[in-house]
C-alpha cells in the first residue's frame, strides 16, 4: 500500500453560545473516508458549516481515471480544529455513493448546492473551492 503524506488545514473555531455558556476548546481531527473499487478516487473536504452546535463537513468524491482493477481503496481526507469537544459532526459528501458496505455511514449528494440547500441556516467557517 502506497501512504503519501499531506498537508492538515487548522481552523481554530468560535461557535455562537449562550452568554452564560462557558466551553473549553480543544484540538481534534475531522476525517471522512471512502472505500472505491474499479478506479482510484480523490475525496477532499471542501466546506465546513456550523449551525448551532452542529459542524456540517462537505466533501467531494470525485472518480479519476486511473484503474485500481479489482482491488478496494480508502480514501480520505482531514482537517484539524481547535473547537468545543462538545459538538456534533455531520458529514455529507458531493459525488456517486461507491457500492460499498463501508460508505453507508455519510450522506450522499449529486451536487454541491443540492448539499448546501439541506443546511441553509448554517455559516461557512472553512472553504476549499
Amino acid at each position: 500500500m502506497e501512504e503519501e503524506e499531506v498537508e492538515v488545514p487548522y481552523i481554530d473555531i468560535d461557535m455562537p453560545q449562550d452568554d452564560n455558556s462557558n466551553y473549553e476548546k480543544v484540538e481534534q481531527n475531522i476525517m471522512v473516508e471512502a472505500e472505491v473499487t474499479d478506479k482510484e478516487h480523490e475525496l477532499d473536504i471542501k466546506e465546513i458549516r456550523a449551525g448551532g452546535s452542529t459542524l456540517y463537513v462537505i466533501s467531494q468524491l470525485e472518480e479519476k481515471s486511473t484503474s485500481i482493477g479489482d482491488k478496494k481503496l480508502r480514501v480520505s481526507d482531514q482537517v484539524s480544529l481547535n473547537a468545543p469537544d462538545n459538538l456534533n459532526v455531520k458529514h455529507y459528501i458531493v459525488g456517486e455513493r461507491p457500492d460499498r458496505v463501508f460508505n453507508s455511514r455519510y450522506k450522499y449528494f449529486n451536487s454541491m448546492s443540492e448539499a448546501t440547500n439541506a443546511i441553509k441556516d448554517t455559516k461557512v467557517i472553512y472553504s476549499n473551492n
